[in-house]
């Protein structure tokens, strides 16, 4: 009876079937180019009210089923278009609606972050805001890290590679950088968790660094966001001095399930052969050379429905670098979600991990670097033995988590809240190893470093948006956000084994060094933020952010950052010609700061020394307890503008103001007091200079476009003020923070000729003052006044795309230091021809110098030489700053996209895109500075010392293909 009754239930249902799903409503349409009419493949449609969608296909068709019959929104994006919005009427059965996208040249439709919490199109942004999109880029080319990302592509922003190494260090340099403390790096987030922006050097290699930024995977990412300064990062707080760097990684959509296979082969070469007039042994220094190989795999799986989202990859690049002991290893898994559980809640979760092994060559101011023992002496390895060399291994291994969990809950209509927990855990761990044969050892050193990094990042808002007028919106945002940082370290250095074959650190006779060290840090802000849209015509926001930091002294005034920021829509008014589809002046003001030293606001501690009669304790740091943050302000003012609808321009000018500078002032020896100096707030600089960009589309028809961006950026700094301290130099006595200079100009001493009175050159000497002193002389900055780039992206008979990137930088110095070592060790080919012109050299003694008459001394020809001999003394420094303005082709691609082709192929059912590129870096360089390459600095990225070549490592031409395979 009851297997009866059942029968007759289920045969019910199934009878309701057919009348629920004819119930049900189906859309289908094709999206296309507004423009050209072609399909557009990958394009997102969703439904927003039932967060239900569909990606289009090949041909560009898409079917939305199961629609409910009712009211809905409907949005259609696709990467490089505006996004469209429009009510449909779902009823039952089958409705066709056709959808056309129209370009966005020029990025107005893009949602931009204008400051934490913040968002809005660029059309409505009251700060200059940046954005790389990585989409079309990944395409066509493979990047080692997120530098080759962001340079040439943003305005006021460059990243510069310390050197050519795998792996090495990078500085940020954004705008015109004025704040006197900290390392001049802006903060930096990935997915909302603050991440580690550190370069470490441990046991040094002659002065290049470790980045830990080279373990981001390029490929997770889909999108950069840049604030440049405190106008538009105000609300980030104690940090934000030198802008805020937003990057978010991919994320799945709606109804588009893809798997994506990419695939790089390619190598790292010597971009610049070394010739006489750059080495003593040319052949000797190339034959460390070599081609690097470059391997690279990655897989991605990316989809979504209504209620979940996901996206995940696994990569794996394997890069040798161009010269020997070079190369990096580095695998990445990347897992992100989203849950859309009900249309009150969202919920995201990010997960990456990354495994790296990273070995650094020995170069710069080393001895036992390969350049060190080529570059100087005309006899090559009078340091050390080359296969003593070759055996020195220089080993990172870094193993990094980095994870957040975000909810999203709008409990009412308007009114959104959000809160994110993220961290961030890295272990890092160096060894290094030099074999017996290496003569500043006994018998072989070992040496270990270790540095934990543990960071965890809260942020908590709530956003509500209402009108106070029918054409009066607002938005009110409140927040706060904490940070805590703990680091831990540890290092040790043993030598005297008795056999190589031995090489744990334990087997060491001798003990070298070792010691251990703690940091624990905290940050901590909250903010509010008021936000005004009148008529879509006017903005207008307000903010004001209280910080606290465990850096701060405890004397020290409560820390406040306010904002303001005001922009104009002129093109909604009847004064623009009908030409201008935007023109929004713009003004922003906004406050920031630097932290003190982690223990500048501790009146005294003391540290452990060992003795005769047992340990004791020394005054070892001496604080100031009413220490503050180094306060930095900036007023912005600029206007975006968008004409045709093609052509987009960009132009920011900007002054920013460096108060409460931190400078170190020494006690006097009466006071006991001397362990260190003591930091005070009375430092003072200046910065200003624009910023401006020019993309536009000249011309696109259904089988060729052509777009192009020009980019141009000028800044100053001034350092005003050290509240009477001597001029800050670098280590080597040659960069400067001095009062009425720029930050890290080149200050030092240069040379004369000296002539008896027969006219007989005599040597040189140092140049003086009017009271004998020797004199420094300003010799200009170690970055560039102006600088830009000039990118094209040519497609043409309908499937080929060519894509080029070239930079510059003009009023650009470089110390040549190794040009200056040369001199020192009789290497360098100049000076030895000018000695033997005046007769200081036998002309025997070079292949070069034979066949050289001595000049006759009093002839102006003679003079010039003995004049140009005293100015390549090596005892100066000054004499070896020189001129480094460069031209450098940076990227070029030309790519084949095969979709047309599969569309017309069975394939054509299974494969979504296939795409293949060849690629090239660093192709061609024009430069006035007489070493080979211009941008490089042997102490690193994040030192006094800048712009100083010294036996660095140039930067390598890379030349590779990129297969690209969507499913």
């Amino acid at each position: 009876m009851e297997k009866a009754r059942l029968t007759v239930v289920l045969g019910a249902l199934l009878l309701l079937v057919p009348l629920w799903a004819q119930a049900q409503g189906i859309l289908r349409g094709r999206v296309t180019d507004a423009e050209t009419g072609e399909p557009l493949p990958g394009a997102n449609i969703v439904l927003v009210e039932l967060q239900r969608g569909a990606a289009s296909d090949i041909d560009g068709n898409y079917e939305i089923g199961d629609i409910p019959p009712g009211s809905y929104t409907l949005r259609a994006s696709f990467v490089g278009y505006r996004t469209l919005e429009q009510a449909v009427e779902i009823r039952a059965g089958v409705q066709e609606l056709n959808l056309t996208l129209q370009p966005d040249y020029t990025g107005l439709e893009e949602v931009v972050v204008t400051g934490i919490a913040s968002r809005t199109s660029k059309a409505r942004a009251e700060v200059a805001v940046s954005r790389v999109n990585t989409d079309e880029l990944l395409q066509q080319n493979a990047y080692q890290d997120v530098s080759q990302l962001l340079n040439g592509k943003i305005a006021g922003v460059a990243v510069q590679p310390a050197t050519g190494n795998v792996g090495g260090a990078l500085r940020f340099v954004v705008r015109a950088d004025a704040a006197l403390n900290g390392d001049g790096q802006p903060v930096i987030y990935v997915d909302g968790v603050r991440i580690d922006n550190a370069v470490i050097e441990g046991f040094g290699a002659g002065g290049q660094e470790y980045s830990m930024l080279a373990n981001l995977n390029p490929e997770d990412i889909e999108s950069i966001e840049v604030l440049k300064g405190p106008a538009g990062a105000a609300l980030y707080g104690t940090s934000g001095a030198n802008g805020v760097v937003l990057i978010r990684t991919k994320r799945g959509r709606v109804g588009d399930f893809r798997v994506q296979y990419k695939g790089v082969v390619g190598a790292n070469q010597q971009a610049t052969k070394y010739t006489l007039d750059t080495s003593p042994t040319p052949d000797v220094a190339n034959s460390f050379f070599r081609d690097g190989a470059i391997r690279q795999h990655t897989l991605s799986v990316m989809g979504g429905t209504g209620s979940v989202r996901y996206y995940t990859s696994y990569d794996r690049r394997k890069e040798e670098g161009h010269i020997l002991n070079n190369a990096m290893d580095r695998q990445t898994f990347q897992a992100n979600f989203e849950a859309v559980p009900n249309q009150k809640v969202t919920i995201r979760a990010n997960a990456s991990y990354t495994y790296n092994e990273i070995d650094r060559p020995q170069n710069d101011n080393n001895i036992l670097g390969f350049l060190g023992n080529t570059m100087l002496f005309t006899r090559p390895f009078i340091f050390e033995d080359s296969t003593d060399l070759v055996n020195i291994r220089d080993r990172s291994r870094i193993t990094e988590f980095l994870g957040s969990v975000s909810a999203t809950y709008t409990p009412i209509p308007n009114l959104e809240l959000q809160a994110t927990i993220g961290y961030q855990g890295s272990d890092f761990r160096q060894d290094r190893t030099r074999p017996q044969g290496v003569s500043i050892t006994n018998n072989g050193e070992r040496a270990i470093f270790t540095r934990r990094n543990q960071q965890y990042t809260y942020d908590f808002n709530a956003r509500y948006r209402y009108n106070i007028l029918s054409n009066l919106e607002a938005t009110t945002i409140v927040g706060g956000q904490a940070f805590n940082r703990i680091l831990r370290t540890f290092f040790m250095e043993k030598e005297n084994f008795i056999t190589e074959l031995i090489s744990n650190i334990g087997a060491g006779a001798d003990f070298i060094q070792g010691d251990e060290g703690f940091a624990h840090t905290r940050e901590a802000g909250i903010y509010v933020q008021q936000e005004f849209a009148y008529a879509n015509k006017l903005f207008v926001s307000l903010g004001l952010r209280r910080d606290y930091a465990s850096a701060v002294g405890r004397k020290a005034p409560s820390i406040f950052y306010p904002k303001a920021s005001m922009a104009l829509r002129l093109d909604q008014f009847d004064v623009t010609p009908d030409f201008f589809t935007l023109l929004k002046p713009r003004i922003a003001y906004g406050e920031t700061g630097v932290l003190p030293n982690p223990l500048d606001g501790f009146a005294l501690l003391f540290g452990a020394e060992p003795s005769g009669y047992g340990a004791g304790a020394t005054p070892e740091q001496i604080g100031n307890p009413e220490i503050e943050p180094e306060r930095v302000r900036e007023l912005e003012v600029g206007f975006d503008a968008e004409l045709y609808n093609r052509i987009g321009i960009e132009f920011t000018y900007y002054r920013n103001w460096a108060t409460n500078s931190i400078i170190d002032f020494r006690n006097p020896p009466s006071t006991g007091l001397i362990a260190s100096a003591v930091p005070f707030n009375v430092g003072e600089a200046w910065g200003w200079g624009f910023e401006s960009s020019l993309t536009a589309n000249v011309w696109r028809t259904r089988n060729y476009s052509l777009d192009f961006t020009l980019i141009w950026n000028w800044s100053r700094n001034e350092v005003k003020d050290l509240g009477g301290a001597q001029p800050i130099f670098d280590g080597f006595d040659t960069n400067v923070i001095k009062e009425g200079l720029p930050r890290s100009a080149f200050y030092t001493f240069r040379s004369e000729a000296v002539f008896d009175e027969n006219g007989v050159y005599q040597g040189s000497r140092v140049i003086t003052d009017e009271n004998g002193e020797a004199k420094r002389f300003y010799l200009g900055t170690p970055y560039p006044e102006h600088s830009g780039s000039f990118s094209v992206n040519f497609r043409f008979l309908r499937n080929f795309t060519f894509y080029a990137l070239a930079d510059w930088q003009l009023g650009l110095k470089v110390l040549n230091l190794t040009k200056q070592f040369q001199v020192r060790f009789g290497g360098n080919k100049e000076r030895n021809i000018l000695a033997a012109k005046l007769g200081l050299l036998d002309p025997d003694t070079f292949e070069y110098t034979k066949g050289i008459e001595p000049l006759q001394p009093g002839t102006p020809e003679y003079r010039k030489a003995a004049e140009r001999h005293a100015a390549l003394d090596g005892n100066y420094d000054g004499n070896f700053v020189e001129d480094a303005d460069f031209l450098r082709l940076r990227e070029l691609s030309l790519r084949y996209d095969f979709t047309d082709l599969l569309r017309r192929t069975e394939l054509g059912r299974h494969i979504k895109g296939l795409s293949l590129a060849i690629s090239a870096r660093n192709v061609w360089l024009t430069t006035k500075y007489s070493g080979v390459d211009p941008e490089l600095n042997f102490a690193g990225g994040r030192s006094l010392s800048r712009g100083q070549d010294f036996l660095t490592l140039p930067h390598p031409r890379v030349i590779y293909g990129t297969l690209v395979i969507t499913l």
